[in-house]
């Protein structure tokens, strides 16, 4: 495991090094955020320029951002004038928040609901989940969100329209020192402010998961239950509820974490479509905002760190199948 961990060192630098030459590829490069913004001084311009050796060959200016990241100082948003890092922290708990939730809700239907489809095969459950599969996964999310919006929080105001929290009750913005204050003076009532605002964002990004994870079950335990060992298992009078959840459960499972730990990223990435039809300030719309405006140093950041957490959390997968199945060995 410490060698794989080594692995994932050089798979990391050859990521960087991709995600730099793709944003230098970008018609006018860095250079083409000033071009969008005309209030900068030429001064102002030109002392960015020159501190980010964004007038130095390309390989220059990589060991340079390369160096920076390393050391903790992520360069400046050129349109918000923070610190890239600040930006994200600020945006990261309010997507931590939906996409926990969503992935939460996702997985416990989805697991159990693939595991149940699977035992009954052509029953009419396993026809329903199918059929719920193919809808949810061809649903749009754009489309499902506003329906949901609409439904329930225009014709049906159940839910709120917009936002993660109600301003109007708390008095400030969200994580700001203001509401801070106030939470900590209102824990419940904030708590289910925030819960009763998630409900329906949560709900469109697990729809569409449930659909493929539970599919994605039925066909890995579909797969573990005609496995001869089952049937071994079943020959030695074994209790059908050991044969499935420690014999089959226990093999079906090593796909699914797979899948489980290439979904887990997109809790720092957050849902771009939702968060922008739910205004919810997350990673998300802060990724479109910085894609709209050219902010070079902020898009660099988010992707950075996004890639990084696809390579952490495949290292976790390869443990957890350790765990799962002591039979696999990276020697």
């Amino acid at each position: 495991m410490a060698r794989r961990f080594l692995q994932t060192i050089p798979t990391l630098l050859i990521i960087s090094l991709v995600l730099f030459i793709g944003m230098q590829a970008v018609p006018g490069g860095p250079l083409q955020a000033f071009a969008l913004n005309a209030r900068m001084s030429e001064a102002t311009r030109q002392a960015i320029i020159h501190r980010w050796g964004l007038d130095q060959v390309w390989y220059i200016q990589y060991f340079l951002w390369l160096k920076a990241v390393l050391t903790g100082d992520w360069q400046t948003s050129f349109f918000l004038n923070r610190p890239v890092k600040e930006i994200i922290l600020n945006r990261l708990p309010a997507t931590i928040i939906l996409m926990t939730t969503a992935y939460i809700l996702q997985e416990l239907i989805a697991l159990p609901a693939g595991i149940l489809a699977a035992l009954r095969r052509y029953s009419f459950f396993d026809q329903f989940v199918t059929f719920f599969s193919y809808v949810g996964y061809s649903m749009p999310t754009f489309w499902l969100g506003l329906m949901l919006l609409l439904g329930f929080a225009v014709f049906f105001p159940i839910f709120p329209v917009s936002g993660i929290i109600d301003i109007r009750a708390t008095g400030a913005p969200f994580l700001t020192p203001e509401y801070g204050t106030w939470f900590h003076a209102n824990t419940v009532q904030g708590l289910i402010d925030i819960a009763h605002h998630v409900i329906l964002p949560a709900t469109t990004i697990a729809i569409v998961g449930i659909a493929g994870d539970s599919r994605f079950m039925r066909a890995s335990m579909l797969d573990a239950i005609h496995q001869d060992f089952i049937r071994t298992a079943r020959a030695k009078g074994l209790p059908e509820r050991m044969v499935v959840f420690k014999h089959a459960l226990r093999n079906a499972l090593l796909p699914v974490i797979t899948q489980i730990a290439l979904t887990l990223p997109t809790l720092f990435s957050g849902a771009v479509v939702t968060e922008a039809i739910f205004s919810w300030p997350g990673m998300g719309q802060l990724f479109f905002q910085a894609l709209a405006a050219y902010d070079y140093p902020l898009l660099m950041g988010i992707m950075i760190t996004a890639a990084g957490l696809v390579v952490v959390f495949n290292f976790l997968a390869d443990i957890a199948y350790a765990v799962v199945d002591p039979r696999i060995s990276y020697a």
